[in-house]
């Protein structure tokens, strides 16, 4: 059984009768299975040909991608109509996640810093000032296993 058959039997079909500026839609790519979100900056239209400038969203494999899109008239895109909540739903998420992305950099940024600084003490020699060696007795094997049997261990 074929999707499309199943689909087309008990779907309602849109159709896009008009679009303007500020229109919010969605997309999807023709060859991967990304949904785009739009939102329409300008429509073209010389009697013709009509173009489409927007701007389109795609969050994908914790990847924004932001673009300047321009659909023309001279070829067949998929366009359905999406609401200001359905982008702010998508992108709501995406500005999460980012946020958190930030704050783990920043993160890594601070530590990144203070084993900078503890380093540059050691070679500028501010703190070699306050190192020593530590004392030790070095052993031979045998005399260490004589010192444990001494000990009872």
């Amino acid at each position: 059984m074929q999707v499309q058959q199943a689909i087309q039997s008990s779907a309602n079909v849109v159709r896009v009768t008009s679009i303007s500026a500020g229109d919010v839609y969605k997309r999807y790519g023709d060859s991967d299975d990304v949904v785009y979100y739009g939102i329409v900056n300008s429509v073209h239209n010389d009697g013709e040909t009509a173009i489409i400038e927007a701007v389109e969203y795609c969050y994908r494999w914790s990847d924004l991608k932001i673009e300047l899109k321009v659909l023309r008239g001279d070829r067949d895109y998929k366009l359905f109509p999406a609401t200001p909540a359905d982008l702010n739903l998508e992108l709501g998420d995406v500005k999460k996640k980012k946020e958190k992305e930030i704050q783990k950099a920043q993160e890594d940024i601070e530590k990144a810093k203070k084993e900078i600084a503890e380093v540059e003490s050691i070679l500028s020699g501010e703190k070699m000032k306050n190192l020593k060696a530590m004392s030790y007795k070095e052993l031979t094997q045998a005399e260490y296993n004589a010192k444990k049997l001494e000990a009872g261990l």
